[in-house]
């Protein structure tokens, strides 16, 4: 197990000579005739969870697609709320995912957190993330366009007024300007580890330059779990097997198939990394410009490792702080990287019951 770094590539020499990938080349073999079944791979994940396909839960869970255009693009969402209640009376909490991921990836968290009798949980992808639509990509779409307007879309169809957004990394980057250009509907942000905040003045990263290259042309990592072909899942095994590692082998198995098929999918909502990010996560808007626009209260949570610089979230809490009459707080997880909601799940769960009542 080893705890997520910033986005800087290893040396060639490191790559060839460290035994990466642990998944058989049969496995990825298997895996790539199966890629396309991003739909199947996210039920098998979610079949782990209590909350999900049990009669005897208290709580009903949905998978749903939320059109949100006239051209058939959807919102790839997981719903789970308490059974015989009224929708119109529940509280709602938003969770949303970081750079490439999906809402799978808090399978650690769907259980603890759907336990209150008033609230609803809506976690969803992103558009061009995980198993929402991924529209072809075209460069006169504005961020702002592709993502915000999308989320605004999303919550109109719901039927939603306010919300408790938790959103982590480049969801976190996200949900700061949906509020800015939607401020009636937050109720309140937990900004996880959030992405684009702030460019330390001494930052100094070792980023190979065929790396920086490849990340300002928009090759994402992906492109290469895409162009390889059968060995696709093989490669992102190199990353499953360190980031799930501390999970059960059943939850990893699941957990790595699901990874794969929304990694392997195709390119799209990706490409808009490198207009927010350059290499090695380094700001190219920080949004701390612009922090003072906020409209809600907001709560910067790191791990006590994170390699996203906790100083971003510090400098936000005083600006808002200074130009605000919101309130702005600032906490720390314990045994934690970028992905507290998976390295301590246990604590993450807790924060989030709290931030309900």
């Amino acid at each position: 197990y080893k705890r997520s770094t910033a986005p800087t590539a290893l040396p060639i020499s490191k790559i060839l000579t460290t035994k990466l990938f642990p998944l058989s080349i049969n496995e990825s073999f298997q895996d790539y005739i199966k890629r396309k079944d991003m739909d199947i791979a996210q039920e098998n994940l979610l079949s782990l969870l209590k909350c999900h396909g049990s009669v005897e839960d208290f709580r009903i869970s949905k998978l749903l697609k939320i059109q949100i255009d006239d051209d058939g693009n959807y919102i790839n969402e997981f719903v789970i709320y308490p059974k015989n209640a009224n929708y119109s009376e529940l509280n709602h909490f938003v969770l949303i995912h970081g750079y490439g991921a999906g809402l799978g990836f808090f399978l650690k968290n769907f259980d603890e957190i759907s336990i209150k009798k008033n609230w609803c949980i809506h976690s969803i992808d992103l558009l061009g993330y995980g198993c929402s639509s991924r529209p072809i990509f075209n460069s006169k779409t504005s961020i702002e366009e592709y993502f915000v307007d999308t989320l605004e879309k999303w919550r109109i169809s719901r039927g939603i007024d306010k919300m408790l957004m938790c959103s982590h990394s480049l969801g976190a980057y996200m949900s700061l300007l949906y509020t800015m250009k939607y401020p009636k509907h937050a109720q309140k942000l937990l900004l996880i580890s959030p992405a684009g905040i702030y460019k330390p003045l001494d930052l100094k990263l070792n980023i190979p330059v065929w790396f920086n290259y490849l990340w300002e042309q928009n090759i994402s990592p992906f492109s290469l779990v895409r162009n390889t072909g059968p060995f696709g899942s093989l490669i992102t095994s190199g990353w499953t097997s360190r980031r799930f590692a501390k999970l059960t082998s059943r939850e990893q198995f699941f957990l790595h198939k699901y990874t794969y098929s929304i990694f392997n999918a195709r390119g799209s909502g990706e490409y808009y990394m490198s207009q927010i990010l350059g290499a090695g996560g380094v700001p190219k808007l920080p949004i701390i410009e612009k922090i003072d626009q906020i409209t809600c209260d907001t709560t910067w949570c790191y791990g006590d490792e994170d390699w996203m610089p906790k100083e971003g979230g510090l400098k936000s809490i005083e600006k808002i702080k200074q130009n605000t009459d919101f309130n702005s707080e600032f906490k720390v997880f314990d045994n934690s990287g970028h992905h507290i909601y998976l390295d301590n799940y246990k604590q993450f769960n807790e924060f989030i019951l709290e931030e309900m009542d």
